[in-house]
């Protein structure tokens, strides 16, 4: 396992209705070390201290090998972790959707990686929000890890519901900061809660301010359904002020959908998804969206 690198705080997000360039110019990253996130979810650690700057929890990287002959398509990776003074950042491969083995994984220390980033739009953290809920399961996770730990950093509560089919499947505890609470879910049952990580979620709705879902598409729709149900929540927070909250508001309930990216300029249209803004690119406009049939409001405080 890769010893933990430095963090930094990433709160000074760009709006989901601002978009970021087209396309970056690629830049010569160096591989440093393979390694894994969970049980066959391999990590690249990469020197770029060019990518580092823009890069918010959130955002993923498009890379293919810069020294591999003929045509290969980009693949997606999302950032995982960041060490802004060394110039280093490690990303999480998604696996393979036709299941065929991954030559970026093979790689040596000191190959050559052309990267193309960040892509999309980062997730956005309400000012207001001291107590973040983040629902994922195994393949969510590589989204949301450097999210949790720029929340500690910023001096936020996290609570961690995480799924996985099995134990043996489930990321590993020392990969957050202690200080996030982690609630397991396995389908057998092995660890926790027997079932979905989505069933857990309203025993935490009414102390969450802002909810995040990663993962796959069944996950991202029990999630949706569970704060629906919650459509409107009364709580006093820690300062001793009472809020009510609409539901699905951009602050209140994002998800972030794992997908592949072909182009990752949002030309071939390979990637839409429908949000609450209707038809959207995951490349452009995504990852972080908010769900469809939710309002997108904005809270009120009384």
């Amino acid at each position: 396992m890769l010893p933990l690198l430095g963090t930094f705080a990433l709160f000074n997000v760009t709006p989901l209705s601002v978009s970021l360039p087209t396309r970056f110019p690629p830049v010569t990253a160096q591989l440093l070390a393979v390694g894994e996130l969970s049980p066959g979810r391999v990590t690249l650690l990469l020197r770029a201290p060019e990518l580092i700057a823009p890069l918010r929890p959130g955002h993923a990287l498009h890379l293919v090998h810069a020294e591999a002959g003929g045509y290969r398509l980009r693949r997606v990776a999302p950032v995982t972790k960041v060490d802004a003074l060394a110039g280093r950042l490690e990303v999480s491969l998604l696996p393979r959707v036709d299941g065929g083995r991954d030559s970026l994984a093979e790689l040596a220390p000191g190959a050559a990686l052309s990267v193309v980033g960040p892509i999309g739009q980062p997730i956005e953290i309400d000012r207001g929000s001291e107590r973040v809920l983040i629902v994922c399961d195994v393949e969510g996770f590589a989204w949301v890890r450097l999210l949790a730990t720029s929340l500690i950093a910023a001096g936020r509560s996290v609570v961690l519901l995480v799924e996985a089919r099995s134990a043996a499947e489930l990321p590993a505890a020392a990969l957050l900061p202690d200080e996030v609470e982690i609630a397991v879910a396995t389908l057998d049952g092995s660890l926790g809660h027997q079932g979905g990580a989505a069933e857990r979620a309203p025993d935490y709705l009414d102390w969450a301010d802002q909810v995040i879902a990663s993962g796959e598409r069944g996950l991202l729709n029990a999630v949706t359904q569970a704060v629906r149900a919650a459509s409107t929540i009364d709580r006093t927070t820690s300062k001793g002020r009472r809020r009510s909250r609409r539901a699905g508001s951009a602050a209140w309930l994002q998800l972030l959908v794992s997908h592949e990216i072909g182009c990752g300029s949002g030309v071939c249209g390979g990637c839409t998804f429908q949000s609450a803004h209707g038809s959207i690119r995951l490349c452009r406009e995504g990852p972080a969206v908010s769900p469809p049939g939710l309002p997108d409001g904005t809270r009120s405080e009384a």
